[in-house]
């Protein structure tokens, strides 16, 4: 079946009919920090709209409707440039019972909605077909890829953002981390200690060194609780503790110069001695902790005990002795625990 001869074709006269013709503006808005981006698919569909053109008198009046027979909001007919429009010698290939249907739909309808035109009859029927593009762009830095899909209608089609899927934020600026993760360009910092491009919320502030690392290369102070490279944390001269430089005075850490006396009845002491039965062999006990163990010193007749116990699973970590008379204190190994705990 041939198409309605009354019935003309028509586009919008600055739409884009080509895939390079759209390509230029979308590749235009994005910046890859050491790499590129380019459509990796896209193709263009012609969607019909009937544009209606009743007459009555000096009465002209113009209507644009979907293929469904609704009303195109002005807003999308300014955004195709449905009003400026050029004639189609071919029509896009098309089912001509369709390109009929929508003729006489637009007929109709022009007659429901103008009852107040008598007689009136559209002087001006047409199809009007705007191009929908569909399609991806790629980003791809080294090895590295991203993908980002997009649609929308070709004349009015505003290069997407990058939606970062590590961090959820958008860019039109993305680089690639050492890593391969294609991410916002400012999101990118350099690993004060291996010079690597992470992303920045992989990175932890060093509070001794004030330099951004990978958060692995950090340890937690059990004192002050604040990040410290693990190369910069030192060993408390009492405890055996590694923590930050920032708690230590004459190599001891500040919880070992603070500890504090202690009885049976502080909730502390007790869960030490249902788990450590020898301790209440020992008096004098004084007691200090950090975020992850208790440091208790405790005196016998001659000798003085040092204990430093995991706050959760009450393992003893270290065990030292030392006498009443002198400083410093004297490590024992593990298989001697049950015994000097029993002196």
């Amino acid at each position: 079946m041939d198409a309605d001869p009354s019935v003309i074709h028509v586009a919008p006269a600055d739409q884009p009919t080509s895939v390079r013709q759209l390509a230029g503006g979308l590749l235009a808005a994005y910046e890859v920090d050491g790499g590129t981006v380019h459509l990796a698919g896209c193709h263009l569909d012609d969607r019909p709209f009937l544009r209606l053109g009743v007459r009555c008198g000096d009465d002209f009046r113009e209507f644009f409707l979907d293929a469904e027979g609704r009303d195109v909001a002005g807003d999308l007919v300014a955004a195709l440039g449905m009003r400026e429009t050029v004639k189609l010698g071919k029509p896009p290939k098309e089912a001509a019972s369709e390109i009929r249907r929508l003729a006489e739909l637009g007929t109709r309808l022009a007659a429901e909605r103008l009852p107040e035109l008598g007689a009136a009859e559209p002087v001006d029927v047409a199809v009007l077909w705007c191009k929908y593009a569909e399609g991806k762009l790629r980003f791809t830095v080294d090895e590295h890829t991203a993908d980002l899909a997009f649609d929308g209608w070709a004349r009015s089609l505003a290069a997407p953002a990058f939606v970062c899927p590590h961090t959820g934020q958008s860019t039109f600026h993305p680089a690639a981390t050492d890593d391969g993760r294609i991410v916002p360009a400012d999101q990118i910092e350099v690993c004060a200690e291996t010079g690597r491009r992470m992303l920045a919320g992989d990175l932890v502030t060093c509070s001794v060194t004030g330099g951004r690392v990978r958060a692995e290369l950090v340890k937690t102070c059990p004192i002050c609780s604040q990040p410290v490279l693990r190369s910069k944390m030192v060993k408390c001269h009492t405890c055996r503790q590694r923590v930050s430089p920032a708690v230590i005075e004459r190599r001891v850490c500040s919880a070992c110069r603070q500890l504090r006396p202690v009885t049976k009845a502080d909730p502390r002491m007790a869960r030490l001695l249902d788990e450590h039965p020898p301790l209440d062999r020992w008096r004098g006990w004084r007691l200090a902790e950090t975020g992850t163990v208790y440091i208790l010193t405790a005196a016998g007749w001659l000798k003085r005990l040092l204990l430093v116990v995991d706050k959760e699973s009450l393992e003893i970590k270290v065990l030292a002795t030392g006498s009443r008379l002198a400083r410093g204190w004297q490590i024992i190994r593990p298989l001697q625990y049950r015994y000097v705990l029993r002196e």
